[in-house]
């Protein structure tokens, strides 16, 4: 069993290069006992605006940092974040509930935003463009907005921020990171881990709190001039509405329906492999994760018999310790949340084809807010949890007849963020992708995330994209000199 590690940071708001004393305290529980981690210091209203305003201090020395220096201290911090992986990983681990070999990866994740943007940095540039007039010429220049305001969720604490953060500070952004109520330990880490790298104090503020109170600053704050939200929907709708007075720019990653389809030559053994392991990724708390599994008719109790028999083998418990597949969800609520949803689906003519139980055997886990990886057969499209984002490791089977049919099925939803197309024949796979209303599409690839392309939804799944070339856009104002052409003289 590996252990929490000794804290090298305090748990309290960062502001200005150093530790700042916050209002209210609050607890922050380990999800698979119950027990208590740390108690984190909150920033109330003062404090963040004392974070924005240094932020905003910081803003003209960073900005005017060249584009390559600014992407050596970014490289640099992806380097640290690399060299303390299994302390983050422990770290992460702890506070969020999902595997260790889960945060490793996301450590490694997060490290690779730093590291892509600290190369794309350098790769800001502008253009000149011809005049319709003689004699003249436009300068077309890409400038940092100022400081961004980012605003994480508590599924991936270090990878969320690390998006924007890497973005924002490429740009030449100074940024001001609420991170999630649930978990904000490993954003405190980052802290020290940043100035070490060289980032100077006020270009990074990490403020710790409520999600109203902290929002609400950084809507209305004028120095802030970009809003980056991963969250739900709710929340997103929330913020662009608390955001439009002062008229910023706003992006927002925001929930999920992901259709999952399985056309009738798939590799059922492959599909339920990659399946199992997509729905126990963070015990399905993820807002990319399949959230509807289209399966054809004929082919629906075939891939039930071996999704079962591979959730029978999985390993639910602490994620701390070795062989785990599956660690708890967040909090109790978010059990009775997903528990609301399979029960009102069993009552309307699903059935539950498997549950796996085992974590209830070991008593060091009676306080945990663990859930049983569920299938679930017979779910119809009109059943709330084909309708709502599960976030939990439940796995709903919806039979089709046509392709076609699956396709528009799919569609039928106001969000737009990911789906997953599984099949042999490539260029059906191609095409059933390209008719999916969504961000992202993996063809027989369960997380096709990666730095070095854009994420981002449509529909009311969000606005804007991180990662690739696009990600440090958001954070870019451009602006256009109109000057005369020099000229060499007779």
């Amino acid at each position: 069993m590996r252990t929490i590690p000794d804290f090298w940071f305090e748990p309290r708001p960062w502001i200005d290069g150093g530790w700042h004393h916050g209002g209210a305290a609050v607890d922050v529980v380990n999800p698979a006992t119950g027990r208590r981690i740390a108690t984190v210091e909150r920033a109330d209203a003062a404090a963040v605006t004392r974070a924005v305003d240094g932020a905003a201090r910081a803003f003209e020395s960073w900005a005017a940092v060249p584009a390559a220096g600014r992407g050596r201290i970014l490289t640099r911090l992806a380097a640290i974040l690399l060299a303390r992986r299994d302390e983050l990983a422990r770290l992460l681990t702890a506070e969020q509930g999902k595997t260790w070999q889960q945060a490793a990866g996301e450590v490694d994740y997060a490290a690779s935003f730093f590291q892509w943007f600290g190369e794309e940095a350098r790769r800001v540039h502008g253009r000149i463009v011809p005049h319709p007039e003689p004699g003249r010429e436009f300068l077309v220049a890409h400038r940092p907005a100022g400081v961004a305001g980012l605003v994480t969720p508590w599924n991936f604490p270090l990878a969320q921020g690390a998006k924007k953060i890497a973005a924002a500070l490429a740009a030449g952004c100074t940024a001001v990171w609420k991170p999630a109520e649930a978990t904000p330990l490993v954003a405190l880490a980052l802290a020290p881990l940043a100035a070490e790298a060289g980032l100077p104090a006020g270009v990074l503020q990490i403020v710790p709190g409520r999600g109203a109170e902290v929002g609400g600053v950084l809507a209305a704050h004028p120095a802030v001039r970009v809003l980056s939200l991963t969250g739900s929907t709710a929340t997103g709708a929330a913020l662009l509405a608390a955001a439009a007075p002062s008229i910023k720019r706003v992006s927002l990653e925001l929930g999920g329906n992901a259709p999952f389809i399985v056309l009738p030559d798939a590799d059922l053994d492959h599909v339920a492999d990659e399946l199992v392991r997509l729905k126990l990724f963070v015990t399905g708390q993820v807002c990319v994760t399949a959230n509807r599994v289209f399966v054809p008719a004929d082919a629906a109790a075939p891939l039930a018999a071996l999704l079962a028999t591979r959730l029978a083998t999985a390993r639910v418990g602490d994620g701390l310790a070795d062989g785990v597949d599956a660690g708890p969800l967040i909090h109790h609520a978010a059990c009775t949340a997903v528990r609301a949803l399979v029960d009102e689906a069993v009552a309307d003519g699903a059935r539950i084809v498997a549950e796996n139980r085992g974590y209830e055997a070991d008593p060091a886990l009676a306080r945990g807010s663990f859930f049983p990886p569920t299938l679930l057969a017979d779910v119809r499209d009109d059943m709330r949890i084909a309708r709502e984002e599960i976030f939990g490791p439940v796995i709903p089977l919806l039979s089709y007849g046509r392709v076609a049919e699956a396709v528009a099925r799919a569609n039928d939803t106001p969000y737009g963020l990911a789906a997953y197309v599984y099949g042999r024949d490539l260029a059906r796979c191609r095409a059933v992708a390209e008719g999916l209303e969504v961000g992202i599409v993996g063809v027989n690839e369960w997380r096709p995330l990666k730095a070095e392309i854009p994420f981002g939804g449509v529909k009311h799944s969000g606005i804007g994209a991180e990662g690739g070339e696009e990600g440090i856009r958001e954070f870019l104002a451009t602006r256009v000199v109109s000057l005369p052409r020099p000229d060499v003289g007779a």
